[in-house]
């Protein structure tokens, strides 16, 4: 698609679909900030309710004591942060919504607003470095549920591409450049999370450790974006 196409496609609104752009565009948005912004504080409740050091105890005692919990909270944290980050990259080029978008979102939002209870579950389990009974299930729930958040994301991204008018005209080209890279990033991160959540279940010892993979792979990634936006660039440079 030339980049006169893209344009059209663009700034083209079909009259028989209900889309919905202007104020109800910005509430949406609004919406599900507000959403996430109170599903990623809840995410430390599990925390606060642990008592400080008493006796002979110190902090890290209790640091100790409640590993599981903590190394949930910021598994949970940053990648909750993440999810949100790629959503809000694709709702920023959008100018409108239309029914199928909106129930996407509002399934999205229905995930983040169950993360906190599922992370709490997963950092109470009994598998943390003890060797014990395994996480009993609410590890895969727990990565099962970022799982489906990605794939929300992603079914996302593939429903604006095949229906441009709901773009800012501003940022088809944008949408249009970065769509490849996007798409990619979307469903690596829905295979990581699968893989993480069933390992939970046949080797919960060794699953305890896979979540750290998570930092290598966004750093892969954007670094393979940097060098496609770089390569992208030097190529329009040239005469």
């Amino acid at each position: 698609m030339d980049s006169e196409s893209v344009e059209a496609a663009g700034n083209s609104e079909p009259s028989d679909l209900g889309i919905s752009s202007g104020r109800a565009f910005d509430r949406l948005v609004n919406f599900a900030d507000a959403v996430v912004a109170i599903a990623i504080t809840l995410l430390v409740l599990p925390l606060v309710g642990i008592p400080g050091p008493s006796g002979n105890e110190t902090v890290w005692t209790v640091l100790n004591d409640n590993l599981g919990s903590i190394i949930a909270f910021l598994v949970a944290f940053y990648i909750v942060a993440s999810l949100w980050v790629a959503h809000n990259r694709v709702m920023n080029q959008l100018r409108a919504y239309d029914g199928f978008v909106l129930w996407l979102n509002i399934g999205w939002l229905a995930g983040i607003a169950f993360m906190p209870w599922a992370a709490a579950m997963y950092g109470q389990a009994d598998a943390w470095f003890a060797g014990g009974e395994g996480f009993g299930g609410v590890g895969l729930l727990f990565f099962g549920t970022l799982a489906t958040l990605s794939v929300f994301t992603s079914v996302l991204s593939s429903h604006v591409e095949k229906h441009l008018y709901l773009v800012d005209p501003d940022n088809v080209s944008s949408w249009q450049r970065r769509l490849p890279i996007g798409r990619v990033r979307g469903w690596t991160f829905t295979a990581v999370f699968a893989v993480i959540g069933v390992s939970t279940l046949i080797v919960p010892q060794f699953a305890v450790y896979l979540p750290i993979a998570i930092a290598p792979v966004e750093f892969l990634l954007g670094r393979w974006q940097r060098r496609f936006d770089a390569k992208r660039l030097n190529t329009h440079d040239q005469p």
